[in-house]
């Protein structure tokens, strides 16, 4: 558990990355958030339903969204602005580009498990352009596909490779923003609506499977469901979050790329999917309202700042019987307040039931309450029982603290991935 900062005692992701194979044996499978933020609603995630245009500057706060933008079936004829899918592709195409994740020796430890001094690929992805100025291009991607990297190159359609700068990122979310020179030859994405989007709608999947070797691919499918929550996990902790499901196929090397719309509008960015044998086409997409919304905060700040209780906490329901007799509780449900930060109304032995009268069955359900209703510095209400009997507590809210690693490479028991 780290310090305070409201992380379980075992971790159990349901996720994790899987970059493509490292030139390098150290290099490891990342694990993040979708999106967890990836990825839904997080602070940042199922915030607001975006409406409409917004003002437009150009420092990399904002995005170009479109107002009339519709979904609907290829076969349909629905598009505003195409009369075909491969007038469509070639349009936008010059909007995509490949991520290379540059890593090298940082310490002697670095050296001992064989990282090389000079940088190296170690994985790579996809990203968006979403806003060029008369200097700079801005581009959005998976905060997993650069974590770790020392360096950042971009591969441009048309196979040219940049430097790269890191704006800002944030692993619960599982968004990055980048910054490149202005140079001929691309374009800015424009934003859809994703809250209009409908089970059904064509989507297509743009970005680099398996790495730069497949460059510029696109995939096509249907959003098979346009409201769908699942469970994230981060070093942060587990939260739910909402996103795209697609079976527009999404493979290693499509994490950061576009899943765009009939009109060549960003619906979303393809973010994970779900792995295993019996298992085909579930891919997974962060609206791209949500998206625009981490966005504009990554611009502003660097990071997203989250509220944190400063307790370190157990799921009862993780708790085996036996110990449970200890705890003097014989409940399936709440959260078991194992640690607290100095100071706290809070005591080691307490069970969180409610946060705001908000029923808490597991730590998830408190993250996801306090990532989208609640800031540092604010209060909250928790309901708890001490001793066996129920008692309210109020909290001030603290910022979370940063962790020293923002993934880890544990495989969940469904083999469930975060895809690079």
């Amino acid at each position: 558990m780290s310090n305070y900062n409201q992380d379980n005692y075992s971790e159990n992701p349901n996720y994790y990355s899987q970059p493509r194979k490292p030139k390098f044996p150290w290099f490891k499978t990342i694990l993040v958030a979708l999106i967890a933020g990836i990825i839904g609603a997080l602070l940042v995630l199922g915030v607001s339903k975006l409406m409409g245009n917004s003002g437009f500057n150009d420092n990399g706060g904002q995005v170009q969204e479109v107002s009339n933008s519709k979904g609907g079936n290829v076969l349909d004829g629905k598009s505003d602005k195409y009369k075909s899918v491969n007038a469509m592709i070639k349009d936008v195409s010059p909007s995509i580009v490949g991520v290379i994740n540059m890593q090298k020796a940082t310490s002697l430890n670095d050296l001992l498990q064989g990282k090389s001094t000079k940088a190296q690929e170690a994985g790579v992805g996809s990203g968006v352009i979403y806003q060029i100025n008369n200097n700079s291009a801005y581009i959005v991607t998976n905060n997993h596909v650069i974590s770790g990297a020392s360096e950042i190159k971009v591969q441009l359609h048309s196979g040219k490779q940049v430097e790269a700068k890191l704006i800002g990122k944030d692993a619960v979310s599982d968004i990055a923003v980048l910054k490149i020179d202005k140079v001929d030859g691309i374009k800015s994405m424009k934003f859809a609506n994703s809250s209009k989007v409908q089970t059904g709608d064509s989507v297509f999947a743009m970005g680099n499977p398996l790495g730069l070797e497949f460059a510029n691919s696109v995939t096509s499918g249907i959003i098979s469901a346009n409201e769908r929550t699942i469970e994230s996990n981060t070093t942060s902790g587990g939260t739910k979050v909402n996103v795209l499901q697609t079976d527009a196929a999404i493979n290693p090397g499509n994490s950061g790329g576009a899943l765009v719309d009939v009109n060549g509008n960003l619906v979303g960015i393809n973010s994970m999917k779900i792995a295993a044998e019996q298992v085909e086409g579930i891919g997974f997409a962060i609206p791209s309202n949500e998206v625009k919304v981490t966005i504009e905060q990554l611009v502003k700040n660097g990071k997203i700042e989250r509220p944190s209780i400063g307790i370190g906490l157990l799921n009862l329901s993780d708790i085996p019987d036996s110990y449970k007799k200890e705890l003097k509780t014989d409940r399936d449900d709440g959260i078991y307040v194992a640690k607290v930060s100095h100071g706290s109304d809070l005591k080691v032995g307490d069970i969180i039931t409610k946060i705001d009268d908000k029923e808490v069955k597991e730590d998830t359900d408190l993250r996801t309450y306090l990532y989208q209703n609640k800031k540092p510095g604010e209060t909250a209400k928790l309901t708890v029982i001490r001793d066996g009997k129920s008692k309210e507590v109020t909290v001030t809210l603290k910022s979370q603290k940063s962790t020293a690693s923002e993934s880890s490479s544990s495989e969940s028991e469904n083999n469930s991935q975060f895809i690079r």
